[in-house]
This record gives structure tokens, sequence and C-alpha cells, in this order.
């Protein structure tokens, strides 16, 4: 079915297992829209602080779609379908709606047409291009319009919409005006008409996982493929012989979990896509200190428009070859800082403000010299970057990174063998 093939089976955003005993019902169920390149883990912060706000786990659902090759009319088509399903199965008559980026221009596209447009009953466009008039059957005063000074995506085709509940902000980079506590919180109040107070929860000793695994970019479903989840060692961040790892397969939507897993530790997540010859990736991340419904492991493209970034990334046996993912917000030289074995992969030069960096490779060009230099091959691409570094494999330090306070130290495995991915949050 073409839903399976673009990913788009409901995704209930946890699991009854973990479902808040004393949710409200009467709230609306939220249909979130990711923006180009991305895909629902973008929204793992709101759905945190709408299930702490008391929404119930079956009333949040992101929608992915695919932003880099798909046809307009199909995905307006399969958003609408989306969205039906989403009512169909909480009884709703309506839904709330949030578009973030290219997203946003799906969200606005839905409003346009009259008889779709029942189907919501607010809708909130995060840093996309403003609008200039009202739709008659879907006025401006159902809409919140948030945007920020800061977002260098959108800039100057964002800003004020007459008659919206604008929200601006000054800080703010493209990717936290839709993960940032400010623009959550300010959703909340838009959608529930009341002020919320978001109470602050110590982390828990175990917590309960679950996601999906889609290729990057075009968000197919990784059917079939193998994920195997492994507690590493903190120092050098190999694998803990002592615990037996947690293996798992994604379904045909590529979903996967739940699974529970300790709180407060790293953990590696080995992606093994199903079939010969394709790239094993193993993400690590520093530690997980509540449970996540959206945590998503992406896979490389076999072919289409990302083949010619991604299909030149080094397989040798004598150098790693790292990807560093920002989940929430980009990497800004001189407001953050990011370090591969002590040396800055974040700066004014190499993550400028209007690249807006959520993602990172580090790998040598070929020349064995260590220049720190940007990778002339993501040079155009927006969201995208690269640091000439050269990885020794098989080091026995590892690879240690920092990111804004935080520390990770990952195995330095050849390239040859799998792409080591660090995600920080």
């Amino acid at each position: 079915m073409a839903c399976m093939k673009y990913c788009l089976s409901i995704l209930l955003l946890l699991f009854a297992s973990n479902a808040k005993a004393q949710c409200d019902t009467s709230l609306r169920p939220v249909v979130f829209v990711h923006g180009f390149l991305a895909s629902g883990d973008t929204w793992a912060n709101a759905v945190h602080s709408f299930q702490q706000a008391g929404y119930c786990t079956n009333r949040l659902y992101a929608f992915d779609w695919n932003s880099v090759g798909g046809s307009g009319k199909r995905t307006d088509s399969l958003l609408h379908q989306f969205i039906t399903q989403v009512l169909s199965a909480t009884g709703a008559s309506q839904v709330d709606l949030v578009g973030h980026s290219a997203g946003g221009g799906l969200g606005r596209n839905y409003l346009k047409d009259s008889l779709h447009s029942k189907n919501i009953a607010h809708y909130v466009h995060i840093g996309s291009r403003k609008w200039t008039s009202a739709y008659p059957w879907f006025p401006n005063n159902r809409c919140m319009n948030i945007f920020s000074s800061g977002d260098k995506v959108a800039a100057n085709t964002a800003g004020l919409v007459e008659g919206a509940f604008n929200l601006a902000l000054e800080e703010q980079d493209h990717y936290q005006v839709a993960t940032s506590d400010t623009s959550i919180k300010s959703m909340l109040q838009f959608f529930t008409g009341k002020q919320m107070f978001l109470p602050s929860i110590k982390p828990g000793r175990k917590v309960t996982l679950s996601g999906k695994a889609l290729i990057l970019g075009d968000n197919i479903a990784m059917s079939d493929a193998a994920i195997n989840i492994y507690p590493i060692n903190k120092k050098n961040g190999q694998r803990k012989q002592s615990d037996q790892p947690i293996r798992l397969q994604t379904d045909q939507a590529g979903a996967w979990g739940p699974v529970t897993l300790r709180a407060g530790i790293p953990y590696e997540m080995e992606l093994i896509p199903a079939g010969d010859n394709k790239r094993i990736i193993s993400y690590f991340f520093p530690r997980f200190d509540y449970s996540n419904p959206l945590v998503y492991l992406r896979g490389f493209p076999e072919d289409g428009r990302m083949t010619f970034l991604l299909g030149k990334i080094p397989a040798i046996e004598t150098q790693s070859t790292l990807v560093v993912y920002s989940a929430a917000q980009a990497m800004v030289g001189g407001r953050d800082s990011v370090t591969v074995n002590g040396l800055p992969i974040c700066s004014h030069t190499l993550t400028p403000a209007s690249k807006t960096a959520i993602t990172s490779f580090v790998f040598d060009d070929g020349d064995a010299i260590n220049s720190g230099k940007a990778l002339k091959q993501f040079s155009s691409v927006p969201f995208i970057g690269g640091v000439d570094m050269v990885l020794p494999a098989n080091a026995k330090e590892g690879i240690r990174m920092y990111y804004n306070g935080q520390q990770l130290t990952l195995p330095a495995r050849p390239s040859k063998e799998r792409i080591l991915l660090a995600v920080f949050r």
C-alpha cells in the first residue's frame, strides 16, 4: 500500500502500558508535520511536554512525508488520508494541526480546501512563509504564527500575520522555533485556552522507547531492518559484555519497540538494513532521561537526490566516519561548543548561523591531512555540514565528543564496517 511505502501508518505516540492514568480525554488530537529533510522526531520535545500537560498518549501523532522527492499533490492527499485515519482512530470530530518550515506549506495548503479544513480546529504555523490573506472558511483567529528573528532559513519570508495569534521570538534558530519551551507552551495555551505550567519531573530509573527506521530524506520505511541495542562503556564507547543486547526488528512501516531501558546511561543502537551491501549505522545516545516514542533511526538511500552526497562517504579499514546530529537545534558558531577529539566542528567558518547546520559529517577528504576545514561536497547543502578530520580506526581511546556540556565517547570502528552517528538533544 502507498501509505506503507511513505510510512504513513498511524503512529500512536507511546503505548498503553505507559499511558498517563489521568490524562484529559476531552483534548483534541494533534497532528504534527515536519519540514524539509526532517522526520517525526522533530516533535519529541513537544510530545513530551504535551503529555506532561495532560494530553492522552493516543492523541499525539506525527506525519512522516517525503520532503526531497515527493509530489505536492500526492503529499497533500496523503496528509488528508492521515488526518482522516486519526479522526477515525480517536472518534474526534476535529484535530489541531501543526506545521514546521516546509510542513507549514503543507498545513496552509490543507486549509486551502474548504472541505478538508473542516477537519481542523486550530492551526499552528512555525518557522514558515507568512501568508497575506485569510481563507474565508478558516479565519486567521484560528491560527497561531510562530517566527524568530534568529531563524536564518525562513528569514524575511516569515513575519506577522494580521489577525493571527503571533509569537515573535528573537534568538531561536530554525529548529528551536519548533522545539523550544516557549513555543511549546504557547501552542498548548492556544489549543487549550489555558496558561500551561509544565511540571518539573525528575528522571525515572527506567525509560520506554519506540520509534521508526526510515530512509533519510524521503522517509520511506525500512521494513525488516534489525535493531540491536547495547549499553556502552562511558570511557571508551565499547559495548558492555556483561549485558545482553536487545534485539528488535522493524515492521512494514519501519516501526520498532516499545522497549524498556535503564535511564541515564549511554547506549548504542545498531541499525542493520535488510538486504545485502547496505551500510550499517550505529547510533549513539549520551543518555535517555525520559520515555520517548519518537526515536528515529535513518538509513542511507540507494538512489535519489541524497545519494550524490552520501555515496561519497568513505568505507575503508583504516579510518572511522562520524556523523553528529543535533536533534533539537542547529549548531551555530559562536553560540554552541561542539568538538571531536578536542577539535572544533562548530565555528563561525564551519557552521555559521546562516548554514543552520543540524548534521555534520566528520571524515578525511582523502589526503590524510587533518585540516579541520569544511568538506566541499556539503558547502551548498542546507542543514548539513562537514569537517575534514582524520579519525584513525581502532584507536583505544575511542572518539571523544563534546556537545554543549554533554560528553560521549564512541568506539573508533572502521568506516568499512559501519558509520558512527552521535545524537545530541
